[in-house]
Order: C-alpha cells, then structure tokens, then sequence
C-alpha cells in the first residue's frame, strides 16, 4: 500500500494558531485535525483486508445496481486546471479512460475515503490500470486553489489528478456530469463551511463515452473488476 502517502494537510484551517487544529476552543477542530485522515486510512485498511464494509454503504448487491441504472447519460466537455497549474479539457484524455470523483479538499470523511477507494481500485489492476486515469474535481473552487490540491493529490495515488476552475467552469463540469452539489451554512469563519455533494465515481471510456458510475461504498475490488471488464 505504498501508494497511500500520508502528509498533515495544509491550507485554511490548519495552521497552529487560534482556530487550528491545536486550538481546544475550535468547535471543528475534530474535522480540521490530521489525526481524522489517519483514522480514514485504518478503516479503508481494515475494511479491505477483512472485505467487509463501512457505516453508510450499499446494503446489498442488487440495491447497488439499482442505484447505477438510474444513472445514464453522463460525462461531456470541460474547461479546468489541474494540480500542476496545467490548463485540461475532456480532450485531454481521449485514449484513456477517466475514473472522476467531485469531491472537495475540506471533506471531513466520505472525499478522503472515496478518493483512497479510487486508488486502490487502479492499483489493484495492475499495468492494464496505466490506461485508466483517476481524477478528483473540486465542488469548492473558493477553496480549492491549485497549490491546495497540489498538497491533496499527494496524499493519494501517484498518478491522480485533481482539478480546479473558476466557479462557472466547475459547475459546467459538475452539469455535464449529473453533479449535484451545495455549500452549507458558514460557522465559526467565511471559509469554514462544508459543501454537499454527489458521491458517485464515473467511468469514461477511452472515446469519453460514460460507462459506469460506481456509487459511495464499494469496495475497491468491486470497482476493479468492473473497469476490468473494460480493459
């Protein structure tokens, strides 16, 4: 599992001073705290060791694929900038397949796990995973500037990509592909607020044709048979 690199997160928040992670008085300290990162990664290890499951996930099989045929007919063009500073179009990718998560930085809990998900289903397919690209689009583009998915993406897979824009193009982006997503009530500050969103992943074949979405809660060796089938 070498490919799950843990750092302490940066950015908004997560500095030593009032409102930190090391302030007691921070009513989200919990949520701002890296040790809740290290606790994601032994639950997404123990779950996948003993193939079990995690609060929150498809009760069963069927109930799952009920849930993905009720998803057709997304994925389309975009306009975003990756974690390198590198201007990306859904044209950036043809040839490949894309595996896309909308997800945000300052997710407490389902973004870090599924975001873990997604690697380790790509890892878990070997050499024949090189065709497939994992991607994380940001729903909280206030926050979620270049240089703070640059230090996300890092604690993931090597070769994810995480992708920003400004408010219109991530909302473009978020429509082509059925996204839903929100900002809840700011709390102690501007910039702490949490964003509701869609956590599905999306498969996209190599012609950018949608193939499969996978819902929050599958294993990862679920996902990897199904792109699998694909390669």
């Amino acid at each position: 599992m070498d490919f799950l690199r843990l750092q302490r997160p940066r950015g908004g928040g997560s500095g030593g001073g009032p409102g930190g992670p090391g302030d007691p008085n921070d009513p989200h300290r919990l949520r701002r705290n890296p040790l809740v990162w290290i606790a994601v990664l032994g639950a997404i290890i123990l779950y996948t060791v003993y193939d079990g499951g995690l609060p929150g996930m498809p009760g069963s099989e069927d109930e799952t694929r009920r849930r993905i045929d009720q998803i057709t007919d997304v994925g389309g063009p975009f306009e975003l900038t990756d974690h390198n500073g590198r201007a990306v179009t859904e044209q950036s990718f043809r040839g490949r397949y894309m595996l896309v998560y909308f997800g945000y930085t300052w997710c407490p809990d389902v973004c870090p796990i599924d975001v873990l998900v997604m690697g380790q289903a790509v890892e878990m397919l070997g050499q024949v995973g090189d065709q497939v690209q994992p991607l994380f689009i940001t729903v909280d583009p206030a926050r979620d500037t270049v240089d703070a998915l640059a230090i996300y993406a890092a604690n993931f897979h090597a070769r994810l990509l995480a992708l920003t824009g400004s408010e219109t193009e991530v909302a473009a982006a978020a429509a082509a592909y059925k996204v839903y997503y929100g900002k809840g009530e700011e709390a102690e500050s501007p910039d702490d607020y949490l964003v509701d969103h869609t956590d599905n992943m999306y498969l996209m074949g190599p012609d950018g044709v949608f193939l499969e979405v996978f819902p929050h809660g599958m294993r990862p060796s679920e996902i990897a048979h199904a792109i699998g089938q694909y390669l």
